[in-house]
């Protein structure tokens, strides 16, 4: 299996400054906002008096700030562009952070393919063969879309927001690791740690998953939760297929992610049967007949492929 690691937002060394540099930008630019709330403020406070780091990292803003409004007033000539001022300023001290953090790319894994990214807040993901997705990492925001496939994501704590795009669905992490997998269109969720909360883009219906729990949502609906443990959550990591009443079609998109001779259905109407079981990745040969064994299939060798036809 071929493994590609990269890190995303900080060069080696640079991702604990670059996390304080954000921190402290965010709440800078946040205090400045009219009607920030009293329990804001004192997360605020909370935070600054954490640390000495914290202080100086603020400070240091403050003193931009300063330099950067000196630049700007002696320019205002009436009091109605005092806004664009205050605009150009905070424009600024963005641009200086999203310089050294900002991310915004597109991963994909080729069949039988992994990758991990490392983002500079220490957050972590893990990407499975035949998968796609959109990194958008900035001061305001920590977004990822899955546009196929399956990854694994361990999330740093942070003052962003760390959400995650799949199908017609919305996940908001609260501090945790959990795992996706899209397959056409049918979202997979798998919470080992913490808690994730479910949000449709079709309906205001939402669902909090906690640690051990598993649901699916498609076409607009989210499936009942169901216990599993880490160790099936994270199955693909150690090279396995777990498979809980999966449909055929199902388990064949599975093969044809990780081997790059195809397998395909003679009739759509298999699609109806069911599997349940742990099978080995790497060993495609050993599944197909595993499956010719536990269901009515037979399986047809092909110059194009693997054909899966009605016994």
């Amino acid at each position: 299996m071929k493994r590609d690691a990269t890190d995303f937002g900080a060069p080696a060394g640079a991702g604990e400054s670059d996390q304080l540099a954000e921190e402290a930008a965010t709440w800078f630019i946040r205090l400045r906002q009219p009607r920030l709330a009293d329990h804001e403020r004192q997360r605020f406070q909370r935070w600054l008096a954490s640390s000495e780091r914290h202080q100086r990292e603020y400070a240091s803003f403050e003193k931009l700030w300063g330099a950067i409004d000196g630049l700007a007033r002696p320019r205002r000539r009436k009091q109605r562009l005092a806004g664009g001022a205050f605009a150009l300023a905070v424009a600024a001290v963005l641009a200086l952070v999203y310089t050294a953090t900002g991310v915004d790319l597109q991963k994909s894994t080729g069949i039988g393919e992994t990758a991990e990214l490392q983002l500079a807040d220490g957050s972590h993901i893990a990407i499975d063969a035949d998968s796609v997705l959109h990194v958008e990492y900035s001061l305001w925001r920590r977004r990822i879309t899955l546009e196929r496939g399956q990854a694994l994501f361990k999330v740093a704590p942070g003052l962003r927001p760390f959400e995650v795009r799949a199908g017609e669905g919305s996940l908001r992490d609260i501090g945790t690791t959990f795992n996706v997998l899209e397959d056409r269109g049918k979202v997979t969720v798998s919470v080992t740690e913490g808690a994730v909360e479910i949000s449709l883009d079709a309906q205001p219906t939402k669902r909090l998953l906690n640690g051990g729990q598993q649901a699916s949502y498609q076409a607009g609906r989210i499936s009942a939760s169901q216990a599993i443990t880490p160790q099936a959550a994270c199955a693909w990591l150690d090279n396995r297929w777990l498979f809980a009443e999966a449909s055929l079609g199902e388990v064949v998109r599975q093969i044809n992610r990780q081997h790059e001779r195809p397998v395909s259905l003679a009739d759509s109407a298999l699609d109806r049967y069911r599997v349940s079981g742990v099978f080995d990745r790497t060993d495609r040969a050993g599944l197909l007949k595993a499956l010719a064994a536990i269901l009515p299939v037979r399986v047809q060798e092909t110059p194009d492929g693997t054909r899966l036809r009605q016994r």
